[in-house]
Protein backbone atom coordinates (compact mmCIF):
# COMPACT_ATOMS: atom_id res chain seq x y z
CA UNK A 1 0.00 0.00 0.00
CA UNK A 2 0.97 3.20 -0.75
CA UNK A 3 1.29 6.74 0.92
CA UNK A 4 -1.29 7.79 -0.83
CA UNK A 5 -3.51 5.01 -0.60
CA UNK A 6 -2.83 4.45 3.05
CA UNK A 7 -6.60 2.38 3.63
CA UNK A 8 -6.67 -0.74 5.64
CA UNK A 9 -9.05 -3.47 4.11
CA UNK A 10 -9.83 -6.47 5.51
CA UNK A 11 -11.79 -9.05 3.67
CA UNK A 12 -14.47 -11.55 5.55
CA UNK A 13 -15.82 -14.87 3.98
CA UNK A 14 -18.62 -15.65 6.00
CA UNK A 15 -18.80 -19.75 5.09
CA UNK A 16 -20.65 -23.33 6.10
CA UNK A 17 -19.57 -26.39 3.90
CA UNK A 18 -17.62 -24.30 1.13
CA UNK A 19 -15.24 -26.76 0.40
CA UNK A 20 -15.74 -27.25 -3.01
CA UNK A 21 -15.67 -23.57 -3.83
CA UNK A 22 -14.02 -21.48 -0.89
CA UNK A 23 -10.20 -22.33 -2.85
CA UNK A 24 -10.73 -20.83 -5.98
CA UNK A 25 -12.52 -17.76 -3.90
CA UNK A 26 -9.13 -17.53 -1.59
CA UNK A 27 -6.45 -18.04 -4.71
CA UNK A 28 -8.29 -14.69 -6.40
CA UNK A 29 -7.89 -12.55 -3.12
CA UNK A 30 -4.52 -14.07 -3.24
CA UNK A 31 -3.66 -12.67 -6.49
CA UNK A 32 -5.03 -9.45 -5.68
CA UNK A 33 -2.38 -6.39 -7.45
CA UNK A 34 -2.81 -4.61 -3.83
CA UNK A 35 -4.27 -7.38 -1.25
CA UNK A 36 -6.42 -7.38 1.66
CA UNK A 37 -4.30 -6.59 5.29
CA UNK A 38 -6.22 -9.27 6.82
CA UNK A 39 -8.70 -11.93 5.43
CA UNK A 40 -11.22 -13.63 7.81
CA UNK A 41 -13.34 -16.62 7.16
CA UNK A 42 -16.44 -16.77 9.42
CA UNK A 43 -17.33 -20.34 9.32
CA UNK A 44 -20.78 -21.28 10.68
CA UNK A 45 -19.64 -24.59 11.90
CA UNK A 46 -18.42 -26.64 8.75
CA UNK A 47 -18.84 -30.62 8.38
CA UNK A 48 -16.48 -30.83 5.73
CA UNK A 49 -13.08 -29.56 4.97
CA UNK A 50 -13.53 -25.92 4.59
CA UNK A 51 -11.65 -24.57 8.13
CA UNK A 52 -8.65 -26.93 7.24
CA UNK A 53 -8.43 -24.90 3.59
CA UNK A 54 -9.27 -21.58 4.74
CA UNK A 55 -6.32 -21.93 6.70
CA UNK A 56 -4.26 -23.79 4.36
CA UNK A 57 -4.35 -20.52 2.21
CA UNK A 58 -3.43 -17.92 4.97
CA UNK A 59 -6.82 -17.09 6.55
CA UNK A 60 -7.87 -16.49 10.36
CA UNK A 61 -10.73 -18.53 10.83
CA UNK A 62 -13.47 -17.72 13.60
CA UNK A 63 -16.27 -20.55 14.14
CA UNK A 64 -19.56 -18.56 14.72
CA UNK A 65 -22.24 -21.19 14.96
CA UNK A 66 -26.02 -21.06 15.11
CA UNK A 67 -26.17 -17.29 13.95
CA UNK A 68 -26.69 -17.53 10.24
CA UNK A 69 -24.49 -15.41 7.89
CA UNK A 70 -24.83 -12.15 9.24
CA UNK A 71 -24.21 -13.15 12.69
CA UNK A 72 -20.88 -14.80 11.32
CA UNK A 73 -20.04 -11.66 9.07
CA UNK A 74 -20.67 -9.36 12.49
CA UNK A 75 -18.46 -11.39 14.66
CA UNK A 76 -15.88 -11.28 12.54
CA UNK A 77 -16.47 -7.44 11.90
CA UNK A 78 -16.04 -6.91 15.42
CA UNK A 79 -12.69 -7.89 15.81
CA UNK A 80 -11.34 -5.73 12.93
CA UNK A 81 -9.57 -2.50 13.22
CA UNK A 82 -8.84 -1.98 9.57
CA UNK A 83 -10.69 1.10 7.95
CA UNK A 84 -12.60 -0.66 5.04
CA UNK A 85 -14.16 -4.08 5.12
CA UNK A 86 -15.43 -6.46 2.44
CA UNK A 87 -18.00 -9.02 2.43
CA UNK A 88 -16.90 -11.93 0.09
CA UNK A 89 -19.06 -14.70 -0.36
CA UNK A 90 -17.41 -17.97 -0.71
CA UNK A 91 -17.84 -19.00 -4.16
CA UNK A 92 -16.68 -15.35 -5.59
CA UNK A 93 -13.96 -15.01 -7.87
CA UNK A 94 -11.98 -11.31 -7.77
CA UNK A 95 -10.64 -9.64 -11.12
CA UNK A 96 -6.72 -9.16 -9.58
CA UNK A 97 -7.33 -5.49 -9.19
CA UNK A 98 -10.52 -5.34 -7.43
CA UNK A 99 -9.32 -4.43 -4.10
CA UNK A 100 -7.12 -1.65 -5.52
CA UNK A 101 -10.00 0.10 -7.08
CA UNK A 102 -12.04 -0.41 -4.08
CA UNK A 103 -9.11 1.58 -1.79
CA UNK A 104 -8.80 3.97 -4.60
CA UNK A 105 -12.37 4.83 -5.15
CA UNK A 106 -12.95 5.45 -1.13
CA UNK A 107 -9.34 7.29 -0.81
CA UNK A 108 -10.55 10.00 -3.67
CA UNK A 109 -14.11 10.01 -2.54
CA UNK A 110 -13.88 10.37 1.58
CA UNK A 111 -17.82 10.90 1.85
CA UNK A 112 -18.88 7.29 0.18
CA UNK A 113 -19.33 4.89 2.78
CA UNK A 114 -19.26 2.46 1.03
CA UNK A 115 -20.94 0.19 -2.02
CA UNK A 116 -20.28 -3.04 -4.42
CA UNK A 117 -18.25 -4.13 -7.03
CA UNK A 118 -20.82 -5.53 -9.07
CA UNK A 119 -21.08 -9.39 -10.47
CA UNK A 120 -21.36 -11.48 -13.63
CA UNK A 121 -22.99 -15.55 -13.03
CA UNK A 122 -20.42 -18.16 -14.19
CA UNK A 123 -22.76 -19.35 -17.21
CA UNK A 124 -23.15 -18.49 -20.36
CA UNK A 125 -27.00 -18.14 -20.13
CA UNK A 126 -28.51 -15.39 -21.66
CA UNK A 127 -31.09 -15.11 -18.75
CA UNK A 128 -28.18 -14.37 -16.13
CA UNK A 129 -27.27 -11.27 -18.69
CA UNK A 130 -30.46 -10.14 -17.89
CA UNK A 131 -30.47 -10.74 -14.09
CA UNK A 132 -27.11 -9.18 -13.86
CA UNK A 133 -28.43 -5.73 -15.84
CA UNK A 134 -31.36 -5.44 -13.64
CA UNK A 135 -29.01 -5.99 -10.58
CA UNK A 136 -26.33 -3.56 -12.15
CA UNK A 137 -29.26 -0.84 -12.18
CA UNK A 138 -30.68 -1.76 -8.49
CA UNK A 139 -27.00 -1.52 -7.08
CA UNK A 140 -26.39 2.46 -8.96
CA UNK A 141 -29.42 2.91 -6.80
CA UNK A 142 -27.63 2.11 -3.70
CA UNK A 143 -29.85 -0.89 -3.21
CA UNK A 144 -27.00 -3.68 -3.20
CA UNK A 145 -27.38 -7.42 -3.05
CA UNK A 146 -23.91 -9.37 -1.52
CA UNK A 147 -23.15 -11.59 -3.89
CA UNK A 148 -22.57 -7.78 -5.76
CA UNK A 149 -19.37 -7.53 -3.06
CA UNK A 150 -20.50 -5.29 -0.89
CA UNK A 151 -17.91 -2.90 1.10
CA UNK A 152 -18.01 -0.37 3.78
CA UNK A 153 -16.43 1.83 6.16
CA UNK A 154 -15.57 0.52 9.75
CA UNK A 155 -16.38 3.67 11.39
CA UNK A 156 -19.16 4.92 9.47
CA UNK A 157 -21.42 1.97 9.63
CA UNK A 158 -21.24 1.97 13.12
CA UNK A 159 -22.86 5.21 13.08
CA UNK A 160 -25.77 3.33 12.16
CA UNK A 161 -25.69 0.72 14.22
CA UNK A 162 -22.76 -1.29 12.75
CA UNK A 163 -23.03 -4.37 10.31
CA UNK A 164 -26.55 -6.09 10.92
CA UNK A 165 -26.33 -9.13 13.01
CA UNK A 166 -28.86 -10.99 11.19
CA UNK A 167 -29.65 -14.73 10.41
CA UNK A 168 -30.11 -13.26 6.78
CA UNK A 169 -31.03 -10.91 4.87
CA UNK A 170 -28.43 -8.70 6.46
CA UNK A 171 -26.93 -7.70 2.83
CA UNK A 172 -30.46 -5.76 3.03
CA UNK A 173 -29.99 -4.39 5.39
CA UNK A 174 -26.57 -3.28 4.98
CA UNK A 175 -27.42 -1.46 1.59
CA UNK A 176 -30.26 0.38 3.79
CA UNK A 177 -28.07 1.40 6.43
CA UNK A 178 -24.82 2.75 3.73
CA UNK A 179 -27.91 4.86 1.96
CA UNK A 180 -28.69 6.51 5.05
CA UNK A 181 -25.38 7.57 5.27
CA UNK A 182 -24.63 9.06 2.26
CA UNK A 183 -24.53 7.65 -1.82
CA UNK A 184 -22.68 4.04 -2.18
CA UNK A 185 -20.56 3.53 -4.92
CA UNK A 186 -21.34 0.92 -7.78
CA UNK A 187 -17.55 0.33 -9.21
CA UNK A 188 -18.30 -2.03 -11.84
CA UNK A 189 -15.61 -4.29 -11.47
CA UNK A 190 -17.81 -7.31 -11.22
CA UNK A 191 -17.17 -10.69 -9.43
CA UNK A 192 -17.77 -13.40 -10.92
CA UNK A 193 -20.42 -15.66 -9.18
CA UNK A 194 -21.77 -19.30 -9.47
CA UNK A 195 -25.29 -19.67 -10.54
CA UNK A 196 -25.39 -23.06 -8.41
CA UNK A 197 -28.76 -22.02 -6.19
CA UNK A 198 -30.51 -21.41 -9.38
CA UNK A 199 -29.27 -24.88 -10.89
CA UNK A 200 -30.37 -26.46 -8.15
CA UNK A 201 -33.40 -25.30 -7.50
CA UNK A 202 -34.87 -23.77 -10.47
CA UNK A 203 -34.81 -20.26 -11.65
CA UNK A 204 -38.45 -19.22 -10.94
CA UNK A 205 -38.33 -20.95 -7.71
CA UNK A 206 -35.34 -19.33 -6.52
CA UNK A 207 -36.75 -16.09 -7.77
CA UNK A 208 -40.49 -15.86 -6.42
CA UNK A 209 -38.60 -17.31 -2.95
CA UNK A 210 -36.28 -14.30 -3.21
CA UNK A 211 -39.08 -12.09 -3.74
CA UNK A 212 -41.25 -12.95 -0.63
CA UNK A 213 -38.71 -12.92 1.43
CA UNK A 214 -38.02 -9.30 0.32
CA UNK A 215 -41.46 -8.74 0.71
CA UNK A 216 -41.47 -10.25 4.05
CA UNK A 217 -38.65 -7.96 4.97
CA UNK A 218 -39.86 -4.63 3.99
CA UNK A 219 -43.11 -5.60 6.09
CA UNK A 220 -41.59 -6.57 9.24
CA UNK A 221 -37.79 -5.81 9.54
CA UNK A 222 -35.52 -7.77 11.90
CA UNK A 223 -38.83 -9.38 13.09
CA UNK A 224 -38.86 -11.73 10.19
CA UNK A 225 -35.33 -12.82 9.72
CA UNK A 226 -35.33 -15.57 11.65
CA UNK A 227 -38.65 -17.30 10.40
CA UNK A 228 -37.17 -16.18 6.78
CA UNK A 229 -33.98 -17.65 7.98
CA UNK A 230 -35.56 -21.21 8.38
CA UNK A 231 -37.35 -21.45 5.34
CA UNK A 232 -34.37 -20.51 3.89
CA UNK A 233 -32.54 -23.19 4.68
CA UNK A 234 -35.26 -25.45 4.95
Amino acid sequence: MTQADPLRLAVVVPTLNEAAHLPATLRSLAGQSAPAARLVVADGGSADRTVELARKYGANVLVVSGRGRGGQVAAAVAQLDEEVVLIAHADMVFSPGALERIRHHLAANPDCPGGCLGHRFDSAARVYRMMEWFDRRRALRGDSYGDQAQFFRRDRIGEVGGFPDLPLMEDVELARRLRRLGRPAYLNVPVTVSPRRFEHRGMARVMWANWRFRRAYRRDGAAACRAIYERYYS
